[in-house]
């Protein structure tokens, strides 16, 4: 949710004071690109946060000293950013989150891989220890001291909840308290705490069943719970209306590949008692729209942010549970904002770092004159701003990683393709810093979903393959998100046809330009975009030098079996894909032709798969049928088996394996 205080957002401009400054290279030296350890290395500055009275910012920073990592807290007035902060101290901790429980106390998420005694924190699978951290919140005074674990005395929760660290609501008008979900052990499900900042004394407020993920308060009071499968690809939405007790079903649906229920995706409280802002599109509309809807009505009202060409995603609201902007994507993020007046000052800031990031509404205090922002973009992986609107003063307050300084990182710029049947789709080619005018090497990365689409922004993958030289391509081909249900839909059942036609025109185009070099290619995605990658191999044998799929599907057929099996056949979420890929009765012959593992035969190329051994949403035999396939078929063919991972929310450790092992492939062959 939607406003800064009632959930941790992580995302992340060039810095307006200048990232040139923190370039520990002398001017003469040639820029050299970033190794995968300095991409994943941890922030120095990992969040900000402005206090409730708008007075104070506090920034969380770390920093290495004798071979340990130092957490600590910044903390500025607002009113003169220029001088000495105080510091608040944290010590040797893993760090992530920092938030104002109150004006004088702080609450900082930290994250565990070791007890006391230095024993790692996870559990068995089978044969296999699978690490597990351990997320706690601990609010702190101002000086960083008389430190306190939220949930402090309840030991249930503490010993059995590996993540303890979930706030839904800050409870504005109660600055002693927040509300806090956990996992109730002697219940087998989520309960919603009223945990003390002062104590960390924790009371029961609300019980959730067995299938709650998480609930949506307004308040203070919990108005909206999300159920969810144990795949976590259907949701239940239900609803309590001020003054009723009992729950009531609102909606069923799929989660998308971002996991929100597209067609109803709350995105924020309302300052009216039951009525909350959601993102829907709606019958007879193309592109989703932010509404409102009603708990005791159970109806839509009027719809505060719309575009004709434009899916919206989400909402900023404000301590006082005010609207302030709705967010959607160009080639870069932008906002149509409730007061039209902020909308100058956003273009300000977005000129001064130079219209090259995504500039992220992060906090803003309540009366809408200091505003922070967080900055990504393709040289950028995070800075944060600070602006004063009566000033018309932007302050560059902090830099994530200071040592990814812009002449060491990898230019992308935005592409039109024209496509072979006359439309155009939107695509991203970051360029190498070594490149000298000549063809060069290109990986092709399609994106995963395939209803999500690719971003003019830092993208951590794409830095890798280009550290090694090579062009990086990402076509949001038809059937990718964002851009309206049209032409999403023109993906449907096109799989391996118009999808991959879209890829192919994209690396053509680039290809005529002279940038890229046709004899030097590889494909690589995760994902969607794994078995994009496949399938590219498939028809484009001549093309591609070297086939990365990462967690991809192999065989249809069994992919909608595994779908009907676990969702069940009348799940929202088998229906879609259904729909997606094709009917297993009357799109047979089609299935099969679109399977890669089907025609393993037709690929020259050879093969890395890499697979998460605990993936619930794309089988793990789906990599091992393909290279069944690949083998019988005497191709060349690697595997890699991601112990304990599922599809996502992967390990710094495991995202280090898979960008080594993928780059190390490709490099062999490229």
């Amino acid at each position: 949710m939607l406003t800064r205080r009632a959930m941790l957002v992580a995302g992340a401009a060039a810095p307006l004071l200048g990232p040139a400054a923190l370039s520990a290279s002398p001017a003469s030296a040639a820029p050299v690109p970033p190794s995968i350890d300095e991409l994943l290395r941890e922030p120095e500055v990992h969040d900000a946060a402005i206090s409730p009275d708008g007075e104070q910012l506090a920034i969380l920073r770390s920093r290495q000293r004798d071979g340990k990592k130092h957490a600590f807290v910044t903390l500025s007035r607002l009113a003169d950013l220029s001088a000495e902060p105080r510091t608040a101290y944290i010590g040797e901790q893993s760090v992530s989150h920092v938030e104002w429980a109150n004006n004088e106390r702080l609450l900082i998420w930290i994250t565990f891989t070791k007890d006391d005694k230095g024993q790692p924190y996870g559990m068995w699978f089978y044969d296999t220890f699978v690490p597990i951290p351990v997320k706690r919140v601990v609010s702190v005074n101002l000086d960083g001291q008389d430190p306190v674990v939220m949930f402090a005395g309840s030991r249930s929760v503490l010993r059995r909840g590996f993540d303890a660290s979930r706030v839904v609501d800050y409870l504005k008008d109660d600055p002693r308290r927040v509300l806090m979900q956990a996992w109730n052990d002697g219940r087998g499900a989520y309960g919603l705490y009223q945990v003390d900042v002062y104590t960390g004394q924790a009371e029961l407020v609300e019980q959730g069943v067995a299938a709650t993920d998480f609930w949506l308060t307004q308040g203070g009071v919990p108005m909206l719970r999300m159920d969810s499968n144990a795949r976590g690809t259907v949701g239940w939405v239900y609803g309590r209306a001020p003054g009723e007790r009992e729950w009531k079903l609102i909606r069923k649906s799929r989660f998308n590949e971002m996991k929100k229920l597209p067609d109803f995706d709350v995105v924020g409280p309302t300052p009216h008692a039951g009525v909350f802002l959601v993102c829907q599109r709606a019958e007879g509309r193309d592109t989703s729209v932010i509404r409102t809807f009603d708990l005791a009505s159970l109806e839509f009202g009027e719809i505060v942010a719309e575009r004709p060409d434009r899916d919206f995603e989400t909402a900023f609201v404000d301590e006082n549970l005010t609207l302030v902007g709705s967010a959607y994507w160009d080639d870069r993020l932008n906002y149509q904002f409730a007061d039209p007046a902020l909308a100058p000052h956003f273009r300000a800031v977005n000129a001064a770092l130079k219209n090259a990031c995504n500039v992220q509404l992060y906090d803003i205090d309540v009366g809408h004159k200091r505003m922070l922002f967080k900055s990504t973009g393709p040289q950028e992986p995070g800075s944060f701003q600070v602006y004063d609107r009566d000033r018309r003063a932007l302050e560059y307050i902090g830099h994530c990683k200071p040592w990814l300084t812009p002449e060491r990182l990898a230019r992308t710029e935005a592409l039109k393709v024209r496509t072979r049947d006359g439309a155009e789709i939107p695509a991203y080619l970051t360029t190498p810093i070594t490149a000298d005018g000549k063809p060069l090497p290109m990986v092709v990365m399609p994106h995963g979903g395939p209803e999500v689409r690719d971003y003019l922004d830092y993208d951590t993958t794409a830095q890798a393959l280009s550290a090694r030289g090579w062009l990086v391509l990402q076509p949001n081909f038809r059937g990718s998100g964002g851009y309206g249900r049209a032409f999403a839909e023109l993906g449907k059942r096109q799989w391996a046809d118009r999808m991959q036609e879209d890829v192919e025109d994209a690396v053509a185009q680039v290809v005529a330009s002279g940038r890229a070099d046709p004899r030097r290619m590889a494909i690589m995605g995760a994902s969607y975009g794994g078995y994009a990658a496949l399938m590219g191999a498939v028809r484009r044998p001549d093309l591609y030098r070297a086939v990365v799929s990462i967690a991809g599907d192999a065989d249809l057929v069994e992919s909608l079996a595994f779908s009907r099996k676990e969702d069940g056949p009348d799940s929202p979420a088998y229906a879609y894909w259904r729909a997606s890929m094709g009917d297993p009765k009357a799109d047979e012959a089609l299935l099969i032709r679109a399977s890669p593992a089907r025609r393993a035969d037709e690929i020259q190329a050879p093969v890395l798969l890499i697979h998460g051994t605990d993936d619930t949403i794309v089988d793990p035999r789906q990599s091992k049928i393909m290279a069944k396939a690949l083998r019988a078929a005497g191709k060349t063919c690697e595997t890699v088996d991601l112990k304990g991972e599922g599809h996502r929310g992967w390990s710094d450790a495991t995202w280090k394996t898979v960008l080594t092992t993928s780059t190390d492939f490709i490099a062999k062959y490229v």
